[in-house]
């Protein structure tokens, strides 16, 4: 893989997808981000079982290819380099080079086959509202979801679409808090339990 990217579009890219980097993992590739370069895209990914996040960053595709880097590692160096041109190239066996202007970088990294790739999810069933309301639905109703692990559904909200209504509900045996939105369209109706971790790093 060789790609060059901009400084700054690489290090929003990681920003995005660092929040769902495993910092606790007996499994090694889970605290790695994936650098994906791929029909003339460069994708980062980071997953760590419970939520996973893709991000599309603009850049030159030179040579196709996957690499995983050790996120905090990655974040480190590409911080401290200057705000310019990055080439990133890595060879059969994961060993990395990053150079930018006069200065370089090697890094051991890991194959990109052995990491876990997102499930596909099917769109066939969906909804269309602002970040804007998304964002103050989840904070008004977040805080009474329970963080008992013993009850997976208490610690998630109930997002339900019914007469092109959704409705959000989370409660903890104790408060309940529920918040409704008109939706615009015809909507199919839907009801389904989104983990509240997964609801507060969307918030952010």
């Amino acid at each position: 893989m060789k790609i060059s990217i901009r400084k700054s579009n690489l290090l929003q890219g990681i920003n995005i997808v660092s929040k769902a980097v495993s910092n606790k993992t007996t499994h090694p590739i889970l605290s790695c981000i994936l650098v994906e370069a791929a029909g003339g895209v460069i994708k980062l990914t980071a997953n760590d079982m419970e939520i996973g996040i893709e991000s599309y960053v603009d850049g030159t595709v030179i040579e196709e290819g996957k690499v995983a880097l050790e996120a905090k590692l990655f974040s480190d160096f590409i911080r401290k380099l200057p705000d310019s041109d990055i080439t990133i190239e890595s060879d059969k066996d994961s060993k990395t080079l990053i150079k930018c202007e006069r200065l370089e970088f090697n890094i051991p990294g890991k194959s990109g086959e052995d990491f876990s790739n997102l499930p596909v999810v099917s769109k066939d069933k969906f909804i269309t509202i602002s970040q804007f309301a998304l964002r103050d639905v989840i904070n008004q109703t977040i805080f009474s979801i329970s963080d008992n692990e013993n009850n997976k559904l208490m610690t998630g909200e109930l997002f339900e679409v019914s007469n092109n209504k959704l409705s959000v509900v989370s409660l903890d045996g104790h408060r309940i808090s529920i918040r409704y939105i008109e939706l615009k369209g015809d909507n199919s109706d839907i009801k389904v339990v989104v983990p509240g971790k997964s609801l507060s790093d969307i918030s952010k």
